[in-house]
Parts: structure tokens; C-alpha cells; sequence
């Protein structure tokens, strides 16, 4: 049902870090930047990973998956989704081949924008509308 849910007391979520919860039957990822505390929808406009186990840091947020980039004061697409792997030139050329192939279809899947929800913060608590 749609409205305005409590998903987190404002102490637990410092600025300059972020945090995945669950409102309204919705997955939620609250950030806090310098411009105060922000709402997205918890996944990846890419693949729909969560970005709660992404990175936040210089007023973006990573995706851990394949390291898209979004703006953490609007969810607008900062950087591309991007296949890289440490260790990659050990691989067999087997595998090497396959992951060349599947880069070229990932590169193909629209990375939309991640999706915002209104926020406020009354007395303590931050308050999402989903």
C-alpha cells in the first residue's frame, strides 16, 4: 500500500554512508550526503543488484556488481555498468572468449536511472513515501 513509512531512526545512517532497508514491502537504499538524506529504490538500474551492498563515496553510489555509477543526490547515471575482473589474463582463453561474448550482450542492457522515492526527517526518524 502506498504512503509514508518509517524506515530508519536518522542517527543510524551518518552522513557519507548508506543503507539498505526494507519499507512498505519495498527494498529501500537511504543514503546521506552533504545535502542531507535521500531514497532510492535498493537496485541496480542495470542488472537489479542491490546497491545497498555497493559502494557510496564523492556523492555517487557504485553498484558492486558490474560498477555502474549513479548520482546519490538525484539516481542519474554517472558511469556505464562495466565488466572487469582482477586476475582475468590468468584465465583460460576458454573462458576469456566466453566472458568477451557475454560483455558484448551486458553492454547491450540499458542502464536506466535508480529510482527515487520522497523523504523527510520528523523528529529522528526518516520517513520514506513508497
Amino acid at each position: 500500500m502506498t504512503g509514508w513509512y518509517k524506515a530508519a531512526e536518522a542517527k543510524d545512517v551518518p552522513q557519507g554512508t548508506m543503507k539498505g532497508v526494507e519499507v512498505g514491502g519495498t527494498k529501500v537504499l537511504l543514503t546521506h550526503g552533504s545535502s542531507g538524506i535521500r531514497a532510492f529504490e535498493d537496485r541496480c538500474g542495470h542488472m537489479s543488484a542491490p546497491m545497498s551492498i555497493g559502494t557510496f563515496k564523492g556523492g555517487v553510489i557504485k553498484c558492486a556488481l558490474h560498477a555502474a555509477v549513479f548520482d546519490a543526490e538525484t539516481g542519474a547515471v554517472r558511469g556505464q555498468p562495466q565488466m572487469h575482473m582482477d586476475g582475468a589474463a590468468k584465465l583460460p582463453p576458454e573462458l576469456m572468449e566466453a566472458m568477451m561474448k557475454m560483455g558484448q550482450i551486458m553492454a547491450q542492457i540499458r542502464c536506466d536511472p535508480m529510482r527515487p522515492f520522497p523523504v523527510a526527517v520528523e523528529s529522528g526518524s526518516i520517513m520514506v513515501y513508497v
